[in-house]
C-alpha cells in the first residue's frame, strides 16, 4: 500500500484536485472518506490536539454546539478512515489538505504520519510551490473576498522554508516532492493531470479548469472599496456566508483587466525575503519565475485601488440594471430590492 498526501500549498489549484478526485470513479485508488473533497477539516478533526480544534478557522464560525460534537465526530471519522485503510489492499490512498503545509500544524502532521504508518511505510508527500508575486496577488484577492480592507504586501509573502522544511523534517526530505505551480512545467498542462501522474493513475473523466476563478482588476478594486468604505461582509443572519459568496460571484463577472502589484510595491518585499526565495529554489533545483502579469493594471497603493474602483462605477451600474431587468418574470421581492437600490442611490 502507498499513501499520497497532497499538502498544498494554498493558491496552487488544490480545489481543482480535490473536486476532481472526490468525484472520480474507479477502483485503482482510494480517496480518503470525508464529506467533501477538501480534507482540511478531516486533517484537523483527526490529528490536531482536541483542545485546539474549536479554534480552527473552519470550525470556529459554526458555534459552540458544533464544538461540542467534535469528540463524537472525531471517533466516527477515525473509524471511517481506518475502515478505508483496511479495505484499500494494495491500492494508493490519497488525502488532500492545504493546511498540512502550515507550520502551526506540525504536531498534527506528525500525528497523521504515525496514523498512516500503522498500514505502510510508503508515505509520499507532494506539494506545489507558486512564485511569490502571483501567490501574493491571489492571496490578497482571496482575503478581500473574506473581508480584508487593507493592503500590506509584507503579510502576503508565502514563507517557503517555514512551510516546506517542516514537511521535510516530519516525513523525510526523500519522501517530500515539491513541484512548481507553473502550467508550462505541469504534466498535461494542468494541476489535475500533474497530480494524477504523481499518484500513478489516469485522471479519468473531464478535468475542469479554473475552479476558483480570479477576480479582474476592476472587480478587485470594487470589492476592496466596498470592504473598506461600505458595509463589508453580510453578517448576523442565517445564510450570510452564502449571501457573501453570491455577491462575490456577481462581482467576478465584471471587468476584463488583470490585477497585479506594481514593482514599486512588490520589489521591496522581494528584497527582504531574498534568502527565503533562494532556499525554495535550491530545494526544488529550479527558479520560481516571478514575473509581472502581462497587460495587468499595476496597483501600488490603497489609493490606486480606490481610484480604480471609482473609475469602474459604470460596471456596477450595468450590473444593477441587469439585476433589475432580469429576462425572467420578476417577483415582488425583486421589485422591492430594485426600489431599495433606488433608495440607496438617491442620497
Amino acid at each position: 500500500m502507498r499513501v499520497v498526501i497532497h499538502a498544498g500549498m494554498h493558491k496552487t489549484g488544490s480545489s481543482a484536485i480535490q473536486q476532481h478526485f472526490f468525484r472520480r470513479a474507479g477502483d485503482d485508488m482510494v480517496y480518503a472518506p470525508w464529506n467533501e473533497g477538501n480534507h482540511c477539516g478531516l486533517f484537523i478533526l483527526l490529528f490536531q490536539d482536541p483542545a485546539l480544534q474549536p479554534q480552527y478557522h473552519g470550525f470556529l464560525h459554526r458555534g459552540p454546539a458544533f464544538a461540542e460534537r467534535l469528540p463524537a465526530m472525531r471517533e466516527e471519522w477515525s473509524a471511517r478512515l481506518r475502515q478505508a485503510m483496511d479495505r484499500a489492499g494494495g491500492r494508493t490512498v490519497v488525502l488532500s489538505a492545504e493546511d498540512i503545509s502550515l507550520p502551526m500544524y506540525r504536531d498534527a502532521a506528525r500525528a497523521m504520519r504515525d496514523f498512516f504508518a500503522e498500514w505502510t511505510d510508503s508515505i509520499d508527500v507532494v506539494a506545489y510551490a507558486r512564485s511569490p508575486r502571483s501567490f501574493a496577488v491571489s492571496v490578497f484577492q482571496q482575503l478581500v473576498k473574506d473581508g480584508l480592507h487593507r493592503l500590506q504586501p509584507e503579510e502576503l509573502w508565502p514563507h517557503y522554508r517555514a512551510r516546506f522544511e517542516m514537511l521535510d523534517q516530519v516525513f523525510g526530505a526523500d519522501r517530500v516532492t515539491l513541484r512548481p505551480y507553473d502550467r508550462a512545467a505541469l504534466a498535461g498542462g494542468d494541476i489535475v493531470h500533474d497530480f494524477a501522474a504523481f499518484v500513478g493513475v489516469d485522471p479519468g473523466g473531464q478535468v475542469a479548469r479554473d475552479v476558483n476563478a480570479t477576480l479582474s482588476a476592476e472587480a478587485t478594486a470594487l470589492l476592496f472599496a466596498q470592504r473598506k468604505l461600505g458595509d463589508n461582509l453580510p453578517s448576523g443572519f442565517p445564510g450570510a456566508l452564502a449571501a457573501n459568496q453570491a455577491f462575490v460571484d456577481r462581482l467576478s463577472t465584471l471587468g476584463r483587466s488583470r490585477f497585479d502589484f506594481a514593482d514599486a510595491l512588490w520589489q521591496p518585499v522581494m528584497a527582504r525575503h531574498a534568502e527565503d526565495l533562494a532556499w525554495i529554489e535550491a530545494r526544488m533545483g529550479r527558479p520560481l519565475a516571478d514575473r509581472p502579469a502581462p497587460d495587468a493594471i499595476p496597483i501600488a497603493s490603497e489609493d490606486d485601488l480606490l481610484r480604480l474602483a471609482h473609475d469602474s462605477r459604470h460596471l456596477v451600474e450595468g450590473a444593477l440594471r441587469d439585476l433589475i431587468a432580469r429576462p425572467e418574470a420578476p417577483t415582488l421581492q425583486d421589485t422591492v430590492r430594485a426600489v431599495d437600490q433606488l433608495r440607496k442611490l438617491s442620497h
